[in-house]
């Protein structure tokens, strides 16, 4: 009786999706006309909202495929019996509802662009939980999986999951949009020697003959892009009682040794970012270095942060991405911006409360007066670098050098940038200057994160809450131009420049041919990175120079990653033939964006390895994540007609 059950359903559901798949015709969800909650998403959320997904998942990683089913409790707004989701390259096999267990008609519409398609069901009048059946592609956009010589155990595959900002589609059926926050639970299968570890709290796990079954509890409501995976032969180090180390052990513990050096002071960083925002709200604090290909420097998971080996300086010189990440836990996980649209709510926010942090860990090392606030003042000044060179980059006229910007068509991954980080930060550096710094702007702070935690918030939240609470200092500012203008800024921040005092001088020596063993000697790394990036603006350095400056220093072959990244740059630009090499071996042992795209396109612009850059690229496209393998690829197609270069 229970198999002819098994069959009896299992040809209802193919049945009903043949009907539907003939016959029903989706609308076009994504047509501008159809004004929805969120551009990047399929799903009406203002009819429909999800309040809990349990996830029931088999890691299938020699096939690369995750199985099983997601199960979506929600809640309706406005008696629609219809719920449409958000889906990318999903192989669904049947929609059940969740009480009942009664087939539900389906249909996946036709894929749009990188959006993915939509996958609309049909609920009944007491339908508020449905079960989706499904697997996912091998070349699903937000999971990577990697094979066993990739890493450096050599013998297993390894999984992670990247699925900011619209990736969540292509792991699970979702409402794929920051405006909707959800808990999650999770019960992952496993080979048996592998561990899998979410952005939740693992709860227990079960073991079998051959498999092991991790069960996992998130708690907090959280957008679909925080929902994150990693399953591979990785070990841990404790830092403190909420601050956990994971990565590949590496041949005799060499890698989790060298991550638990570099990152031990998490734990510090932590507790000075609760001095600045308020209470840690996630219990713990997961930090999981992950294989090279990873295409960020950091992602915010909450319990859970990813960061790349490229942080692994060897003298702790490069934890500000970490600063980063654990202020993401007040500034985009615990609130949140409603759709990408406002991206700026979550990374300018989050850089503001990062070099706050900086500014603490600074004063904590040093007795130098005011040494916090020319520290925070100093990573502003080499923030406004990368605003610039992104303003320049898309053209001060495009509308996605906006702080908010109109995504509509537009694939998110297509408008990131440092703007929403960079100018995002002037704006509220400028608007705490207004108020009479951060003695009068850090309580402020803290009441707009009570206020709005555990939301999803447009500008007009924010802006509002500032007019009410400083009407003097809300009347001088030119709102429209700051949110809503192209371009530069309407005003530059006046900024601290005393810590680079020492950088504009060894500039000065250097343009005059002078260099010596000891002009780095008291220099930190910060303004070691600062004074290289001044150089590549300039117009008229000497190659002879630079030759010399290598020889002494060796920025060629540094261990950090940022010092690295711009000295390449810089001998590209000097039309160095000996930088190539190296500049290439760069982008093809790490997958980080912020150094693979700008390099691949400063060699791209040299005729004479135009070829060789992209052939490399070509041979190693396997090596990248789908994100940044997607960009740099649409980075290379302005070279596809040598009459546009």
């Amino acid at each position: 009786m229970i198999r002819f059950k098994h069959v009896l359903h299992f040809l209802v559901s193919v049945l009903i999706s043949i009907w539907v798949t003939t016959f029903y015709v989706v609308p076009n969800l994504m047509a501008p006309e159809r004004k929805l909650p969120d551009p990047s998403s399929f799903s009406d959320t203002s009819k429909v909202r999800t309040t809990h997904l349990h996830l029931t998942l088999n890691a299938d990683l020699q096939n690369a495929i995750l199985s099983g089913s997601v199960r979506i409790t929600f809640r309706r707004l406005k008696g629609d019996d219809i719920l449409v989701l958000d889906s990318e390259d999903l192989d669904i096999s049947s929609v059940i509802d969740g009480t009942s267990k009664e087939v539900l008609e389906f249909s996946v519409g036709e894929k749009y662009k990188t959006f993915g398609s939509p996958l609309t069901i049909h609920l009944k009048p007491t339908t508020d939980t449905i079960e989706v059946f499904y697997k996912t592609s091998p070349d699903a956009s937000g999971v990577q999986v990697l094979e066993p010589e990739q890493t450096m155990g050599k013998k297993h595959h390894y999984l992670f999951t990247q699925n900011q900002a619209i990736h969540a589609r292509s792991m699970v059926p979702c409402q794929d949009t920051p405006g909707v926050k959800a808990t999650y639970s999770a019960d992952v299968t496993v080979d048996k020697h592998l561990t899998a570890v979410m952005s939740a709290d693992k709860t227990s796990m079960d073991e079998t003959e051959s498999k092991r079954i991790f069960h996992f509890q998130q708690s907090m409501p959280i957008p679909s892009y925080l929902i994150a995976l990693v399953i591979g032969d990785i070990v841990s180090r404790d830092i403190s009682e909420r601050v956990k180390i994971w990565s590949e052990a590496g041949k005799d513990n060499e890698n989790i040794n060298a991550c638990e050096y570099e990152f031990e002071e998490t734990e510090k960083i932590l507790s000075m970012a609760e001095e600045i925002a308020g209470e840690y709200q996630w219990h713990k604090y997961d930090l999981v270095v992950l294989p090279p290909s990873f295409p960020y420097g950091g992602m915010e998971n909450p319990c859970m942060t990813f960061v790349t080996p490229t942080l692994l300086a060897g003298d702790r010189s490069l934890v500000n991405v970490v600063a980063h990440e654990i202020a993401h836990s007040w500034t985009g996980n615990l609130v949140t911006n409603s759709n990408w649209e406002n991206f700026w709510l979550n990374e300018g926010f989050t850089v503001f409360l990062e070099r706050k942090i900086q500014a603490k860990m600074a004063e904590a090392k040093s007795t130098v007066a005011g040494i916090g606030e020319k520290t925070r003042n100093f990573a502003a000044m080499n923030g406004w670098i990368s605003l610039r060179n992104a303003v320049e980059l898309f053209g001060k006229d495009s509308k996605l050098t906006a702080l908010n910007i109109d995504l509509t068509d537009v694939d998110p991954d297509d408008a990131f940038s440092s703007i929403p980080y960079e100018k995002g930060f002037a704006f509220l550096f400028y608007l705490e200057s207004l108020v009479g710094g951060p003695k009068e702007f850090d309580p402020f702070l803290r009441q707009y994160i009570r206020n709005n935690a555990k939301l999803s918030i447009s500008s007009d939240v924010f802006t509002d809450f500032y007019k009410q609470r400083f009407p003097e200092a809300a009347a001088k500012v030119d709102w429209d131009a700051w949110l809503y203008k192209p371009g530069f800024p309407p005003v530059k921040p006046d900024y601290d420049e005393s810590l680079a005092e020492d950088c504009k001088a060894l500039i000065k020596k250097w343009k005059a041919g002078n260099v010596s063993d000891n002009d780095i000697a008291q220099l930190n790394t910060g303004q070691v990175i600062l004074t290289l990036n001044n150089l590549l603006d300039l117009e008229d350095f000497a190659f002879t120079t630079y030759k010399k400056i290598n020889e002494t220093f060796e920025f060629a072959e540094s261990k950090n990653s940022e010092i690295k990244f711009s000295w390449s740059r810089l001998g590209i630009k000097l039309r160095d033939p000996d930088i190539v090499k190296g500049a290439l071996n760069f982008v093809t042992t790490q997958g980080r964006m912020k150094f693979v795209r700008p390099i691949y396109r400063d060699l791209m612009e040299w005729p004479e390895y135009r070829q060789l850059t992209r052939d490399t690229f070509n041979l190693n496209k396997k090596f990248y994540h789908n994100i940044c393998r997607m960009m740099v690829e649409r980075d290379m197609e302005k070279y596809n007609n040598p009459n546009q270069v």
